[in-house]
């Protein structure tokens, strides 16, 4: 009877010691908790904010592919434009050539005809070509005279129509060129209207980027400060259970003072089950050790994360899921942008394609290491249980490679 009471007395200041724990550090456990879902809030909301711009920048890669396409078709218009103009002054050459050649024809029938007046003599009809043949001396002289002034009027005539008909054909392709110089005037205003709007569009588009940005620095800090709140918290609640713990130990000692004329055994086993019931409530509480990046490769082995911990051993460990990569890095003060770069970390969020040749994760997304850039192509090594060799390496070589996230050591 006296030994069930020894215990039970015992057991009581035990139990009274760990409520003392328990009233001691709520407060501060429950300051830890909060900070927690701070923390796992902020991170969701890092996220979703990597998400959007991932899209924004796959919004302005497009643009810019529009403005680079409409540039070239600007161009081609202005050497078709160009080539336009060489044809018009061409034509222009042509027809102003014709023109003198008519007047050249002109003046030489007037030679003509001078030459026969001299030749014909009086005038008797006031026509030259008919007071030629008149004044004919024989009829062998006029037969002569016949025979060469329908040759001469022949001749003027074909060649004036030569030089008309020339000169008609250079006009109604001069019209022509015209008319296509115009159009492409037209096509070209319309694309430097539209080249205006792809611009103004692409500003927009980096004006948001930015904002984006913008929004992740303000995450981070609100993220490294309550990183800062959780480990004091922890810290907090580490002290009041080593306080606790210290008074337990205090008030064991001062029953085993008591009960010293008590069985040793039952002393003992008393003492053993106070220290157990302390221990007990310590590890209920936690004391946040295990919060923060541990030494070695914390990731499960033949998933992604696993092996790109291993090849850049400068990665976190506890950094989550390969899609939460890009937020757990920025918080932890790594650059994360969209810029490859050999020797960084790929970020694919869930349900982004890679490369257009296979899909990430709907929800866990996934992570690479980038070999080598090549233009927009990047050549990446993975692992993961979905390749045949889960601890990789994997090669593969994917294009777009703007449209991910990077994180740069």
């Amino acid at each position: 009877m006296f030994l069930k009471k020894v215990i039970t007395s015992t057991v009581a200041l035990s139990m009274l010691a760990v409520s003392v724990l328990n009233t001691t550090t709520a407060v501060s456990a429950d300051a830890v908790s909060d900070t927690q879902n701070a923390i796992n809030t902020n991170k969701s909301e890092t996220d979703k904010l990597l998400k959007d711009i991932a899209s924004a920048n796959a919004d302005n890669i497009k643009l810019q592919e529009q403005i680079s396409d409409n540039t070239e078709k600007i161009e081609k218009l202005k050497t078709d434009i160009d080539q336009s103009n060489e044809k018009i002054d061409k034509l222009n050459g042509q027809i102003e050539g014709a023109k003198v050649e008519v007047e050249k024809r002109t003046e030489a029938l007037k030679g003509q005809l001078v030459a026969l007046q001299k030749k014909s003599g009086d005038t008797v009809s006031g026509n030259i070509y008919l007071d030629f043949v008149i004044n004919s001396e024989n009829f062998s002289d006029l037969v002569s005279r016949t025979f060469a002034v329908n040759k001469l009027n022949q001749a003027n005539k074909e060649a004036l129509n030569d030089v008309k008909e020339a000169k008609d054909q250079y006009t109604s392709l001069l019209n022509e060129q015209e008319k296509t110089k115009a159009n492409l005037q037209s096509d070209k205003s319309e694309l430097e209207t539209k080249q205006n709007d792809l611009k103004s569009m692409k500003e927009k588009s980096d004006q948001q980027q930015a904002d984006l940005n913008k929004k992740i620095e303000d995450n981070k800090a609100t993220l490294v400060a309550l990183q800062s709140q959780y480990e004091e918290a922890a810290n907090a609640v580490k002290l009041a259970q080593d306080k606790a713990n210290a008074t337990a130990t205090a008030q064991v000692a001062d029953a085993k003072k008591e009960n010293k004329n008590d069985n040793k055994a039952t002393e003992n086993k008393t003492t053993s089950e106070a220290t157990s019931s302390s221990n007990a409530g310590s590890i209920s509480q936690g004391d946040g050790s295990a919060h923060g990046i541990v030494a070695g490769n914390t990731y499960p082995w033949g998933q992604c994360t696993w092996y790109v911990k291993q090849v850049a051993p400068w990665a976190g460990n506890n950094w989550g899921n390969g899609g939460q990569w890009g937020s757990s890095a920025a918080a932890a003060g790594f650059r994360v942008d969209h810029s490859p770069a050999a020797g960084s970390i790929i970020v694919f969020l869930p349900g982004q394609s890679v490369g257009g040749q296979w899909t990430a994760d709907g929800a866990y997304g996934h992570v690479a290491y980038v070999e080598s850039v090549n233009g927009n192509s990047v050549t990446i090594s993975q692992g993961g249980m979905g390749f045949s060799n889960p601890a990789g390496p994997n090669t593969q070589t994917i294009s777009g490679a703007g449209s991910y996230i990077y994180i740069h050591r």
